[in-house]
C-alpha cells in the first residue's frame, strides 16, 4: 500500500516533541539574555566610572581639598551626564532625561528630556544613567570612583 503523508498520530507525537523543546529552551534563553543585559550595565558602569577617573584627575586639587567625605575620604559628586561629551560619549538616542537645575549641593532638582547626555541603561532601555551620581574620590593617592546606581553612596 502507497502512503501519502503522515498520520494523525506521527504529526501528534512530533508537536509534542517540539513543546518539549520549547519548554526546555525558552527559559534558558531568558535568562541568558537577563544575564547578558546585567554584564553590559556592569560593563557601562565601569565606563563611567574610569571616565569620573579621568574627570578626578582634571580637577584632583578640588577633590583633595574638599570637606565633603566618602570612606573617610575627600571627595566630589558629578553627575553621568557631566562627563558627555569630555570624558564619556553618549549613546545614540535624542529623547535623554537630563538634569535641567540643581540645588546648592550638586543636587538635581529639575529633570527634563534634552540631547545634552543619554545613557542608556542596558538592562532596562526606558532608564537612563544620566540622572545617577558619580562619587569621585581620592584614596592612597589615588583618584577613583563610584557609580551610584542603588541610591545609597553618600558624599557629604
Amino acid at each position: 500500500m502507497n502512503k501519502k503523508g503522515f498520520t494523525l498520530i506521527e504529526l501528534l507525537a512530533v508537536i509534542v516533541l517540539l513543546a518539549i523543546v520549547m519548554v526546555i529552551a525558552v527559559p534558558s534563553i531568558g535568562g541568558l539574555i537577563g544575564s547578558v543585559q546585567n554584564n553590559m550595565l556592569k560593563e557601562k558602569a565601569t565606563f563611567i566610572e574610569e571616565a569620573a577617573i579621568l574627570l578626578g584627575q582634571d580637577i584632583k586639587g578640588s577633590i583633595i581639598s574638599s570637606n565633603l567625605k566618602y570612606k573617610n575620604f575627600n571627595c566630589k559628586k558629578f553627575y553621568v551626564t557631566d562627563l558627555v561629551p569630555a570624558y564619556l560619549s553618549k549613546d545614540n538616542d535624542n529623547n535623554c532625561i537630563t538634569c535641567s537645575e540643581k540645588d546648592s549641593l550638586g543636587n538635581c532638582v529639575t529633570w527634563s528630556e534634552g540631547n545634552i547626555g543619554c545613557i542608556v541603561d542596558p538592562s532596562n532601555e526606558e532608564n537612563y544613567l544620566d540622572q545617577y551620581q558619580v562619587i569621585i574620590y581620592y584614596q592612597n593617592k589615588r583618584i577613583r570612583a563610584k557609580l551610584d546606581i542603588d541610591n545609597n553612596l553618600t558624599c557629604s
